[in-house]
C-alpha cells in the first residue's frame, strides 16, 4: 500500500517545500539548464586537474630546493645515484618504489577487484554492471601492457626511447654482463639495466608518472560515486546508494555510513591504493626525469583513460558496451526529468505554478529542456488544455481524453494531482500481481514521481523504468485511496504521453480468426485514432500494440516509435491529435472495463506498459523489442534455449484418440525424429467423454474408456520411445483448457455458480463452452490443483495452454480486471511449481499472444491458419512486437484445411522453422512419398537454425503485401552467422526478382555463402545483395547460410 502523501501548502501555489516533502525525500531547486551526462562531471574534472597540477608542483620544488637541485642525475632513467639522493624517496630502490611501485599494476588490480566485486552498487552476481566495469578494466589494462611491457616485441614507451634516438650504453666494461653481445641489441629499459647497460640519449617518456595517473585515475573514476556517496558531496548522476535510490545529498550521506564494514573496507582499500599512488607521483615529479618526461607521461596515460571512460559517453555503440561508472539513466535538475538510454532521451518536468507533469521530449538524445511551442491565441481551450502533459486527468480545462479518471464517492470525478516528491533507484520494482519487465542495477533505472490531490485525498505514483540498452522505458502508477470513502478507476492509461505538432503515422495490427497481425499504416489526422478490444482478452481483431512513425520511415531508415501494453485482458489504444496538432498516446485499460473500486487506504496497480524509440526504422524498434521482452520480460528458463522439434496430434487424429491410436502416432513421430509428442484434445472426461467440444470440459480426469491404466502408464509407453539417432527419451505434452466449462461436465453441474454470467440473461455459448469466473479464489484454487494434478500424474514436459473463446457476460465492468489478476495468480503459482514444464500459450490460434503471458510462457501459437503462405504475412505482422522465438509454428498436411493450397513440404518447413518452436502438425503415415523424403533435411535444417532463431537479430528484408518475393534474416548474436529465408510466392515472367538486400552484418568482414559458394563483403550483401534464380512455379523458398570467414 502506498503511504499517505501530505497535501501541498496553499501558500506555495501548487510548489511542495522541502519542510512538506515527506521524510527522506528534497526538493530540488529549478532549473533550466544541465550539463551534458556524457561530459565529465565537474568532480571528475577536479579529478582530472589534479595530475597536471602534481606534476607541476613536484617540478617547481625541484626546481627550488637547493639539495634537489644540486644533486647530480644519473644518465640512467634521469634518477639520482643512491649516494647523493636528496631523500629517502629520490632512492630508487626505496621500499615503496620496490615493493609498491614496481608492482603497481599489480596493487591496482587488487584494489579495483576488491571495490568492484564486493561493492552492492554493482548489483548481484555477474551483473551488467559489474561486467562492463571488468571491461572497461581490461582496455586500460591493455593500453598499460602494449606502453609498458609488450607490443609486438618492445614496448611503446621503450619504441619512443629509440625512435627519438636513445640506445643502450654501458657504465664500465667491467659491469657488463657476460651475455653481452654488442650494446645495440639491448633496446629495452629492462634488458639494457640487467646487462650494465644505461639508457640514455633520446626522450624517455617516464614510466612511473604513466603507471601512476593511470592506475591511480582507473580506482578514482570507478569508486568516485561510492566517494561521493560516503562524504555527501553532490555532483549529479555520480550519487548512488547502496540499493540504487537517490535522494537528497544530506540522506545519502547519513544512509551511505550504515554500510557493512565489508563494504567499507574496500571503498577504504581502494582510496588508501589510489591516495599512495598520488603521493609516489609527486615523489616522481620531484626526483625523477625531465619535466618533458613527465609531461608525456602524462599525456600517454590520459590518451588511455579518454579513450576507455570518456569518448565512448558520445558514442551510442561504445556506451552500450563499456557503460558510464557511476552513472544512473536518470538525472533530476531541480523539477527537470532527463531519462537517458543509448540512442534515446525521454524529458519532462514539473509545471512550478500548477505541480503539474509536462511532456517535453520523447526521441532521439537529448540534453537540454527548450521552451514548449507558443499558440498565439488559446480560443476556447486554455491552461492545461494548451499543454503537453504528462499524466492528464479530467474535468481542468483539458478537453482531451485523459490517462486517469477517478469517480469519487460524492459523484465528483475531478482530481487535481499534483507533484510531491520523487525518488530514483538502481534496477526495478516489480508489481505486485502482475507480469512486468525486470533488471537489476546496472540494466535499468526508476525515477518514481509522487503525486497528491489534497481535496480528494488521493495519491499516485508514476514509475518511469528505462533501459538504456534497448532505447526502451517501462512505466505504470499507482493510485492509493487515503480518504474515507470508495473511490473507482474509470480509465488507466498505463503510458501517456503528448507528442509535439509533428507529422506521425500509425501502424497497428489487426485481423480476425486464422487471419491475425494483418497491419495498416494510416496518417494520425485531427480527433482519435483509437482501437480496442472488449473480449476480455487482446483477441484476433487487435493486439495490445501499435507504432508511430514518421512519413518517411522505412523498415530500416527513419523515426519509430513503439507502445506495447504487458496486459492479457482487454484493452484501448488511442493517438489523439488535438486542435493545437499535439499528438496524445495512451495505452492501457479498456474503460468500458474498467469502474474498478478502491477502497479505504488499498491501491490500485495498473499494469505495465513499454515504450520503444528506434532511429532505424520499424526494423530498429522491433528488435528492441525482441531484445528487451526475451532478456527482461519472459521469466521462464525456457525463453533463451532451443525448443523440442514436436509432433501435435491435434490435426492428425482430433477427438478420435485413445491410448492405442496415440501410442502408433508417438510410433511414426519416432521414426521423424520427432523430440516431443503432444497429446491435444479429447483426452479427458469420465461421465462426460470428451468425445467432441459439446462435452466433458472442466472434468480434467482421463477417460477411462480411451486410457484404461491412466495417464501415467500411457505417458510412459511414449517416453520409452527414443528420438532418432539418439539416445534421449521422447518427450511427452498435453493440451487444457482449464478456465472454461461445458454445460455437459460434472463441473458444470456441481458449481454453476462459478461460470461468468450477466444476472438472469442467459449464458451465450461459444464453442458450445462457458467462461469460468477466475476471479474468484476458488475457481483459481480448482485450476491449480487440476493441473497440478495432471503434470503429477506423469513425466509431463509441456503444456498446450488453449483458450477458446472471450468473455461475454460479464457482471460488473471491473470482472475483467479481476479475472487478469486470477489468471496471473494461477499461472505465477504452476510455473513456480513446475519450473522445468515448457507452457504454450493459445487462444484459438493467436488470440492470446501479449506481453502479460509471454511473461510466464516463452512461446505461443501463432496461429491457427497453418497455411505457409498465409503464415508468411502473420508472422512478419507478429514479429513487429514478439521475438521469433516466442512463436509456436508447425507444418501441417496439403491441401491445407483452411485455404485448401498445395504447397511443397520445403516451403511449409522453411515457414515452420522461422519461429522458436518448430513442429509438424499431421499424421506421419498420410505423407506422400515426396513429403517423406523432404522430412529428413528439414527436421536437419530446423534443429541447426533454431538456436539462431531463439537468440539472433532478426530482419525483415521483404514484407509479403508489399512483394512477391519476401524474405527475412536471423544474424547470430556474435555475428559471426546469419540466414536468410527467401521465397517466391507465385511464378512471375517479368519482371526479374529483385536482390536479396541484407541486412545487419559488419560491411568489412567478408562472409561465405552456401547458394553460391562465394565469398563477398558484408557491404556488397548489404548493398549489392543476392540473386536468388528462381524456377518457373508458385512457392519456392531458398534456406541460405552465411558464415563469417
Amino acid at each position: 500500500m502506498a503511504t499517505q502523501r501530505k497535501p501541498l501548502s496553499a501558500e506555495s501555489n501548487g510548489t511542495p517545500t522541502t519542510a512538506e516533502t515527506p521524510a527522506g525525500t528534497m526538493r530540488l531547486p529549478t532549473s533550466s539548464a544541465r550539463r551534458s551526462p556524457f561530459l565529465p562531471t565537474r568532480l571528475e574534472a577536479q579529478l582530472i586537474a589534479i595530475y597536471p597540477l602534481t606534476l607541476l608542483l613536484g617540478s617547481v620544488f625541484s626546481t627550488l630546493s637547493p639539495s634537489t637541485r644540486n644533486a647530480p642525475y644519473s644518465a640512467s632513467l634521469q634518477s639520482h645515484p643512491a649516494e647523493f639522493a636528496p631523500s629517502y624517496f629520490a632512492q630508487k630502490k626505496n621500499v615503496f618504489n620496490v615493493y609498491f611501485v614496481k608492482v603497481g599494476w599489480l596493487w591496482t588490480t587488487l584494489a579495483f577487484a576488491v571495490f568492484v566485486v564486493f561493492h552492492p552498487s554493482f548489483g548481484q552476481g555477474a551483473s551488467t554492471r559489474r561486467l562492463r566495469a571488468f571491461l572497461r578494466y581490461s582496455l586500460v589494462t591493455m593500453w598499460w601492457y602494449f606502453l609498458t611491457q609488450w607490443f609486438f616485441g618492445p614496448p611503446l614507451i621503450d619504441r619512443g626511447f629509440r625512435f627519438t634516438g636513445g640506445q643502450c650504453e654501458l657504465l664500465r666494461n667491467d659491469d657488463a654482463r657476460d651475455d653481452m653481445s654488442t650494446p645495440r641489441e639491448y633496446i629495452t629499459a629492462a634488458t639494457c639495466k640487467a646487462v650494465g647497460g644505461t639508457w640514455k640519449g633520446g626522450h624517455d617518456i617516464s614510466g612511473h608518472v604513466f603507471l601512476l595517473i593511470l592506475g591511480s585515475s582507473l580506482l578514482w573514476l570507478e569508486f568516485l560515486p561510492a566517494l561521493t556517496r560516503v562524504e555527501g558531496l553532490r555532483d549529479g548522476r555520480l550519487i548512488t546508494l547502496p540499493d540504487g535510490k537517490v535522494a537528497s545529498v544530506a540522506v545519502e550521506k547519513d544512509l551511505a555510513k550504515t554500510e557493512g564494514e565489508a563494504t567499507a573496507r574496500g571503498v577504504k582499500f581502494a582510496l588508501g591504493v589510489a591516495a599512495l599512488m598520488w603521493w609516489m607521483l609527486l615523489m616522481t615529479a620531484a626526483y625523477f626525469h625531465t619535466w618533458f618526461e613527465k609531461f608525456t607521461g602524462l599525456l600517454v596515460a590520459f590518451a588511455g583513460l579518454w579513450t576507455v571512460y570518456f569518448l565512448p559517453r558520445g558514442v551510442p555503440q561504445a556506451r552500450a558496451w563499456l557503460g558510464m561508472p557511476g552513472m544512473i539513466a536518470v538525472t533530476a535538475s531541480g523539477t527537470n526529468f532527463t531519462l537517458t538510454a543509448d540512442g534515446m532521451s525521454y524529458l519532462f518536468h514539473v509545471d512550478t505554478q500548477s505541480g503539474d507533469l509536462r511532456s517535453d521530449h520523447f526521441g532521439g538524445p537529448a540534453t537540454d529542456f527548450t521552451p514548449p511551442a507558443r499558440i498565439s491565441s488559446s480560443g476556447w481551450v486554455a491552461g492545461v488544455g494548451n499543454a503537453r502533459r504528462e499524466f492528464p486527468d479530467i474535468g481542468r480545462g483539458d478537453f482531451r481524453l485523459p490517462a486517469i479518471h477517478i469517480q469519487h464517492a460524492d459523484g465528483d470525478t475531478v482530481t487535481a494531482l499534483r507533484y510531491q516528491s520523487h525518488d530514483i533507484s538502481q534496477g526495478k520494482p516489480s508489481l505486485p500481481g502482475l507480469p512486468a519487465t525486470y533488471g537489476e542495477a546496472g540494466d535499468v533505472t526508476t525515477v518514481t514521481v509522487h503525486l497528491y490531490d489534497n481535496v480528494s485525498d488521493v495519491s499516485a505514483a508514476l514509475l518511469y523504468s528505462i533501459f538504456p540498452k534497448y532505447n526502451a522505458i517501462a512505466r505504470s502508477f499507482t493510485i492509493t485511496n487515503n480518504g474515507t470513502a470508495n473511490i473507482s478507476i474509470e480509465r488507466a492509461a498505463s503510458f501517456s504521453t503528448d507528442f509535439p505538432n509533428v507529422e506521425l503515422e500509425m501502424i497497428e495490427p489487426h485481423g480476425d480468426w486464422s487471419h491475425e497481425f494483418q497491419t495498416v499504416r494510416r496518417p494520425i489526422d485531427y480527433g482519435e485514432t483509437t482501437f480496442r478490444s472488449t473480449a476480455g482478452y487482446a483477441s484476433h481483431l487487435h493486439n495490445p500494440f501499435f507504432s508511430l512513425v514518421s512519413p518517411t520511415t522505412t523498415e530500416s531508415t527513419g523515426e519509430a516509435w513503439g507502445f506495447s501494453l504487458i496486459w492479457t485482458g482487454s484493452f484501448a489504444a488511442t493517438a489523439q491529435r488535438f486542435s493545437n496538432g499535439y499528438v496524445r498516446v495512451l495505452m492501457g485499460l479498456n474503460p468500458i472495463h474498467a469502474s474498478i473500486p478502491v477502497g479505504p487506504g488499498e491501491t490500485f496497480q495498473s499494469p505495465e506498459a513499454v515504450g520503444v524509440y528506434s532511429s532505424e526504422g520499424v526494423g530498429g524498434m522491433s528488435r528492441s523489442f525482441h531484445d528487451l521482452y526475451r532478456n527482461h520480460l519472459s521469466r521462464s528458463k525456457f525463453t533463451n534455449q532451443t525448443r523440442p522439434i514436436l509432433l501435435n496430434s491435434w490435426e492428425g487424429l482430433q477427438f478420435d484418440i485413445n491410448e492405442t491410436s496415440l501410442v502408433s502416432l508417438a510410433g511414426e513421430a519416432e521414426q521423424l525424429g520427432i523430440e516431443l509428442f503432444v497429446m491435444d484434445d479429447g483426452w479427458f472426461g469420465t461421465n462426460y467423454p470428451r468425445n467432441n467440444d459439446s462435452l466433458g470440459l472442466g472434468d480434467w480426469t482421463p477417460n477411462p474408456a480411451k486410457f484404461p491404466n491412466g495417464l501415467g502408464p500411457y505417458v510412459g509407453q511414449v517416453t520409452d520411445y527414443k528420438v532418432l539417432n539418439e539416445s534421449k527419451p521422447m518427450q511427452f505434452g498435453i493440451w487444457v483448457e482449464p478456465e472454461m466449462v461445458n454445460p455437459n461436465s460434472t463441473l458444470y453441474h456441481e458449481h454453476p455458480d462459478w461460470v461468468l454470467s450477466a444476472g438472469k440473461h442467459q449464458r451465450s455459448l461459444t464453442r458450445n463452452q462457458l467462461v469460468l469466473n477466475v476471479g474468484l479464489p476458488e475457481v483459481q484454487d480448482f485450476i491449480i490443483n487440476a493441473v497440478s494434478n495432471i503434470l503429477d500424474s506423469g513425466n509431463i514436459t509441456y503444456v498446450k495452454w488453449d483458450n477458446n473463446r472471450g468473455i461475454h457476460e460479464m457482471s460488473h465492468p471491473s470482472d475483467d480486471y479481476k479475472y487478469i489478476l486470477g489468471l496471473y495468480r494461477v499461472i505465477d503459482n504452476l510455473t513456480t511449481s513446475y519450473p522445468d514444464v515448457l507452457f504454450e500459450g493459445c487462444a484459438s490460434g493467436g488470440g492470446r499472444f501479449d506481453p502479460g503471458l509471454l511473461h510466464y510462457w516463452p512461446q505461443s501459437w501463432t496461429s491457427d491458419n497453418t497455411d505457409s503462405s498465409d503464415r508468411l504475412t502473420i508472422q512478419m505482422g507478429t514479429s513487429l512486437v514478439y521475438p521469433p522465438s516466442a512463436m509456436g509454428c508447425h507444418i501441417s498436411a496439403v491441401p491445407n484445411h483452411l485455404t485448401n493450397r498445395n504447397i511443397s513440404f520445403e516451403y511449409r518447413g522453411h515457414v515452420a522453422m522461422m519461429c522458436g518452436s518448430f513442429g509438424l502438425e499431421l499424421n506421419p503415415s498420410e505423407l506422400s512419398a515426396e513429403e517423406a523424403s523432404a522430412v529428413p533435411a528439414i527436421m536437419a535444417a530446423a534443429k541447426e537454425v533454431n538456436p539462431i532463431v531463439i537468440s539472433g537479430d532478426f530482419y525483415r528484408l521483404a514484407h509479403p503485401a508489399q512483394s512477391n518475393w519476401p524474405a527475412v534474416q536471423f544474424v547470430s548474436p556474435d555475428g559471426a552467422k546469419s540466414i536468410v529465408f527467401a521465397f517466391q510466392q507465385t511464378m512471375k515472367i517479368k519482371p526479374a526478382a529483385p536482390p536479396v538486400r541484407l541486412q545487419g552484418l559488419d560491411p568489412k568482414a567478408r562472409y561465405k555463402n552456401d547458394l553460391d559458394n562465394g565469398t563477398y563483403s558484408g557491404a556488397t550483401y548489404m548493398n549489392g545483395g543476392i540473386n536468388v534464380r528462381w524456377d518457373p512455379m508458385d512457392y519456392q523458398s531458398k534456406l541460405i547460410w552465411l558464415e563469417r570467414v
